[in-house]
C-alpha cells in the first residue's frame, strides 16, 4: 500500500509538473507571439512613416517646382511690362525730339 501510494503520489506530482511546464510553455509562446506582433507592428509603422516621408518630399518637390515656374512666369511678365514701358518712354522721347526739331525749323 505504501508503494502504491508513493507511486500514485509521484505520478500526480509528475502530472502536475508536466501541466505546470505546459502552462509555462504556453505563456512563453504567447509572450513571444505578442513580442513578434509588436515588432511587426513597429516595422509596418516605420514603413508607413517612410512612405509618408517620401510622399511629403515628392509633394514638396512638386510644390517647389510649381512655385518656381509661377515665379519665373511672373518675372517674365514683369520684364515684358518693363520693356513695353521703356519702349513707350523712348517713343515719347523721340516724339518730343521730333516736335522740338519741327518747332525749331518753323522759326
Amino acid at each position: 500500500e505504501s508503494f502504491a501510494f508513493r507511486n500514485a503520489e509521484g505520478r500526480r506530482q509528475r502530472m502536475e509538473e508536466a501541466e505546470r511546464q505546459a502552462a509555462e510553455q504556453q505563456k512563453e509562446h504567447e509572450r513571444l507571439e505578442h513580442k513578434w506582433e509588436g515588432e511587426r507592428d513597429a516595422e509596418e509603422y516605420k514603413k508607413r512613416c517612410e512612405q509618408e516621408r517620401r510622399e511629403s518630399f515628392a509633394f514638396r518637390n512638386a510644390e517647389g517646382r510649381r512655385q518656381r515656374m509661377e515665379e519665373a512666369e511672373r518675372q517674365a511678365a514683369e520684364q515684358q511690362k518693363e520693356h513695353e514701358r521703356l519702349e513707350h518712354k523712348w517713343e515719347g522721347e523721340r516724339d518730343a525730339e521730333e516736335y522740338k526739331k519741327r518747332c525749331e525749323q518753323e522759326r
